[in-house]
């Protein structure tokens, strides 16, 4: 595997996602409440559907199992991806309206100009993601990672949170040797000692088996992001339907926590395919959150990871956080909050 320093190398990346894209589809998952759409994201908009990006069905469920996804005036139109930087391609490609990912992805969006802009946070006190390193090995504590392999999926939120991670004890990625794999392989790769430790989400421990030691981590909150193409707002009727879409979404968010046995079969077990006991134990250690405005903490904790990345050349020193809102559409969408009487 390679363990150099890429620089600046996202449209390399949206160039393979575009690939992927054009080759084989936008592997759609669709259902069948109110109006939704098995069929897959297509190129050009419309105003009688909403493209929604997705990841493991975490907003499908949620606006599904609420109800929230009846009664829409346009219809649903579900496709599930990888990650996020997978998603960023298909915005590029103009074949999503509106979509799901981690902060670290949404960095990387501004940077290739993908057209899209943050719309809607969910944020976290407690952060699902985490480090693992061999039961045996010598490395005690986030310092200790100072010149070893690390495996994670560089442009995914993995690869902000390590950064994170990092600084807090005064490296940067240029202190550790980056093992780049898909995070459908991190799992093996720890399995196979390619790595010395795993940038990996806390509830996924248990697969790297008996064998795996969390590291004790630096608190850091955790934000999911609700990304708007700029074509989709610029058009009056699509503009309403993505406020329509973050109302209902801010509502069925709350779902799980208030439905937490059928939550966690649904999603856990079904989808995720998660032993439901420890599946249950995980979920209950998570707070409760909601989809809000972009706010100004998230802001924030944008310009300091993009930081972070610019300092190790993957991202442009040039880049302006402020570009991933669109400051009209947020005053808005707060509005329309106040309106339904949905907390901001």
């Amino acid at each position: 595997m390679r363990h150099r320093r890429i620089r600046w190398r996202w449209p390399v990346l949206a160039q393979a996602g575009l690939v992927a894209v054009l080759a084989f589809g936008l592997a759609a998952c669709g259902g069948d409440d109110g109006g939704s759409t098995g069929s897959s994201g297509s190129a050009g908009g419309t105003a009688g559907t909403l493209r929604i990006g997705d990841q493991s069905k975490s907003l499908e469920l949620p606006i599904t199992l609420s109800g929230q996804g009846q009664g829409t005036s346009y219809k649903l139109n579900w496709n599930n991806f990888a990650d996020g930087p997978h998603m960023n391609a298909a915005f590029s490609a103009d074949r999503l309206d509106v979509g799901f990912m981690g902060d670290t992805p949404v960095l990387f969006a501004n940077a290739s100009d993908a057209g899209v802009v943050a719309v809607a946070v969910s944020e976290s006190s407690v952060n699902s993601q985490t480090i693992f390193v061999p039961k045996d090995s010598d490395i005690r504590d986030l310092a200790g990672l100072k010149g070893k392999r690390i495996a994670f999926t560089q442009g995914t939120s993995l690869h902000g949170y390590l950064l994170n991670q990092l600084a807090s004890v005064g490296l940067d990625q240029d202190d550790v040797k980056v093992v780049n794999v898909p995070a459908a392989s991190i799992g093996a790769t720890f399995a196979s000692g390619e790595a010395d430790a795993v940038v990996y989400v806390r509830q996924f421990g248990a697969a790297l088996g008996p064998d795996a030691r969390e590291l004790k981590t630096s608190p850091l909150p955790q934000y999911s992001v609700l990304l708007a193409a700029k074509d989709a707002l610029a058009d009056p009727a699509r503009r309403a339907a993505v406020t329509d879409f973050v109302l209902r979404l801010s509502r069925a968010s709350t779902w799980p926590k208030d439905h937490p046995d059928e939550w966690v079969q649904k999603y856990y077990v079904e989808t995720l395919k998660q032993d439901p006991k420890a599946s249950r134990t995980f979920f209950d250690s998570l707070p409760r959150t909601r989809y809000t405005p972009v706010s100004d903490s998230f802001i924030e904790s944008q310009r300091v990871q993009a930081k972070l990345l610019s300092a190790v050349g993957e991202l442009p020193t040039s880049l302006s956080v402020d570009n991933e809102i669109d400051k009209d559409f947020n005053l808005e969408l707060r509005d329309a909050f106040t309106a339904a009487s949905l907390p901001l």
